[in-house]
């Protein structure tokens, strides 16, 4: 898929400029619409968000998957003013529509094991709040989660597992206000979208990264709103100062065991998050007083400059056990991917492929992407792969996928249903934009 999907301020602000020029009713063109929706149908018409072939629509019948990739999509090209071209079309087995073909590439939905899509089929609450998060981060807005803000709703326990994330996010940042019913407020998470309830959350998810790039990103002073025990401050909206930062754009490898990302360079300060040995920091600055800059899951965060170093390049030869590892995997091209798959009778599913070649040459390696990535061998640099080092893919933090890398920017691995067990280039767009590091098992 051709296209940068990280935005920038400007071609945001460029984008509500051109907002305010006068447009037709836009409830004219669709029925159904209730009055509640009419100034967020006529403000998603002033920013252009609403693609071309829903006009018509009756906004009172539910919203399905397939519309809700279009929407989504539509947005995310109105934003940035690129074009997005998908790089394949075998994905799915029941569709080739490029703007869902679209939406898998930029990690907005996914398929089902069996290889379909089913584009027709209604999208229920939390398939919706999941599509939001993942709308998020393909535009390079990371949210965090907060189960606190899920008490006041009575049916939270009924959440899937795998939606709870999201859930959170969507309530947290105001994208949902939930359902007033005979037993309080609720999520309603299996009951179906109408294409209004679902084009008034996503509007909101989209005015609210207009605020993240345009508050956030233009910020020229770092905002600390922990308050250390004993302060007479309050802690809320307190500028920090007296400490120089000079920009950069580099990656520093962690150090220690578990290093704390706090909202600002003091140990005192809001605790963001924690990262473990190994992981690649994306650095923005280093600070005069030794702490360092990065970005964190979206936010700007920093770490002790004690526990983070420049990756150590090495010059020695690739190691021939590595080579007849990546050899090896190679043999299972073409296979099959299955979820949980970990061996040629199954299928195998990304981990499993890794597992599975090298535990044939003794290797005893964590069995999800995740762990591989934060247990397993030493970090190395884009720059120093070298044959038979795993790369992982992800978001945030987080790697949800991983392969074997074999030389020349390519690597094998168990991409999807639709293509099994293949050879991808780091540079293709779907995996650049969601590399997060690499590890080195075999040392010798």
């Amino acid at each position: 898929m051709k296209l940068k999907t990280r935005l920038t301020a400007l071609l945001l602000c460029l984008l509500l400029a051109a907002s305010t020029l006068p447009v037709a009713s836009a409830a004219q063109f669709y029925s159904g619409v209730a009055d509640w929706f009419e100034p967020s149908l006529r403000e998603m018409q002033e920013l252009n968000l609403l693609p071309p072939s829903f006009f018509g629509f009756d906004l009172s019948k539910d919203i399905t998957r397939g519309e809700m990739c279009e929407l989504a999509v539509y947005a995310l090209e109105r934003i940035t003013g690129y074009a997005i071209i998908p790089e394949y079309d075998n994905y799915f087995s029941d569709t080739k529509e490029e703007f869902i073909l679209k939406a898998y590439e930029l990690g907005i939905v996914d398929g089902y094991p069996d290889g379909s899509f089913q584009p027709e089929d209604k999208l229920t609450r939390q398939e919706f709040f999941q599509i939001i998060e993942n709308f998020c981060n393909a535009s390079a807005f990371l949210p965090v989660s907060d189960s606190t803000y899920l008490d006041s709703f009575t049916d939270k326990n009924t959440v899937a597992g795998w939606a709870a994330d999201a859930t959170q996010i969507c309530v947290k940042y105001g994208y949902v206000n939930g359902k007033t019913s005979d037993q309080g407020l609720i999520l309603d998470p299996l009951g179906y979208t109408s294409r209004q309830e679902a084009m008034a959350m996503f509007l909101r998810a989209y005015k609210s990264l207009n605020e993240y790039y345009y508050y956030i990103l233009n910020a020229q002073v770092v905002v600390d709103e922990y308050q250390a025990p004993g302060s007479v401050e309050t802690g809320e909206n307190t500028v920090v100062e007296n400490v120089n930062v000079t920009g950069v754009s580099k990656h520093m490898m962690v150090t220690s065991s578990g290093l704390n990302i706090r909202s600002s360079w003091s140990k005192d300060s809001k605790l963001l998050g924690t990262v473990n040995y190994g992981t690649d920091l994306t650095v923005t600055g280093l600070c005069d007083n030794g702490w360092v800059q990065v970005l964190y899951k979206g936010e700007t965060g920093y770490v002790s400059g004690d526990y983070v170093q420049d990756y150590q390049e090495t010059s020695h030869t690739v190691s021939s056990g590595a080579i007849e590892i990546a050899n090896f995997a190679m043999q299972y091209v073409g296979y099959s991917y299955v979820y949980g798959g970990a061996s040629p009778s199954s299928g195998f599913d990304c981990s499993g492929l890794v597992y599975y070649s090298y535990g044939q040459f003794g290797y005893q390696l964590k069995r999800t992407a995740d762990d591989q990535m934060n247990y397993n061998g030493m970090a190395v640099s884009r720059s120093s792969l070298q044959v038979g080092d795993l790369v992982f893919f992800g978001s945030g933090s987080y790697a949800n996928h991983v392969g074997i890398y074999i030389g020349n920017d390519n690597f094998v691995h168990a991409a999807n249903p639709s293509s099994g067990v293949r050879v991808s280039s780091l540079n293709e767009t779907y995996y650049a934009n969601r590399y997060l590091g690499a590890r080195r098992i075999v040392t010798d």
